[in-house]
């Protein structure tokens, strides 16, 4: 959740127009192909692509930083569109950043699920409820805001402190 609230933010960046955005809701409709596809396949199929094979290849080639980065890129670029490629890179380094950590694929698989499956629930509200800040209002967002920033960095402070020192051969 820490990670969908500032993601969400990073969307309003570039404003979806109209017509794009009519693309995406014939595309993501509220059935159950639609919803296993985005809360289930892509995040496995993605997790194991972008972290598991092109990650997995550049750390052994190049310095974590340059790895992740290259891989986050690599992650926006397949979502094919600046609407989804902008907090999807971000959400690309916190993933790789992840993935280098734990050396395995399933914790951003599940990250990516449950990201995914959040963004998803939104698919079942009201046009006009469908980001955070119309769903709460002000005052509740700046708390959830607040409360997601303290979980990212307390999830982010546990993972580096729990996970094996990392060595970088180079």
């Amino acid at each position: 959740m820490g990670l969908v609230v500032g993601i969400e933010r990073i969307s309003d960046i570039l404003p979806m127009p109209p017509s794009v955005q009519k693309f995406f809701e014939d595309i993501f409709t509220k059935d159950v192909f639609s919803i296993i596809s985005v809360v289930i396949a892509a995040p496995i199929m993605e997790e194991l692509l972008c972290r598991g094979i092109v990650l997995g290849g550049l750390l052994k080639n190049y310095p974590p930083y340059k790895a992740i980065l290259i891989s986050a890129l690599f992650f926006a670029l397949i979502h094919l569109n600046p609407w989804q490629a902008l907090p999807a890179f971000f959400s690309g380094l916190f993933l790789g950043w992840i993935f280098y950590k734990t050396k395995s694929v399933i914790p951003g698989m599940i990250i990516h699920a449950t990201n995914n499956g959040l963004v998803m629930l939104f698919v079942f509200l009201p046009k006009n409820k469908q980001d955070l800040l119309n769903l709460l209002g002000m005052p509740y967002y700046i708390v959830l805001c607040v409360l997601a920033a303290i979980v990212f960095v307390g999830g982010c402070f546990i993972i580096d402190r729990k996970t094996a020192p990392v060595r970088v051969n180079q």
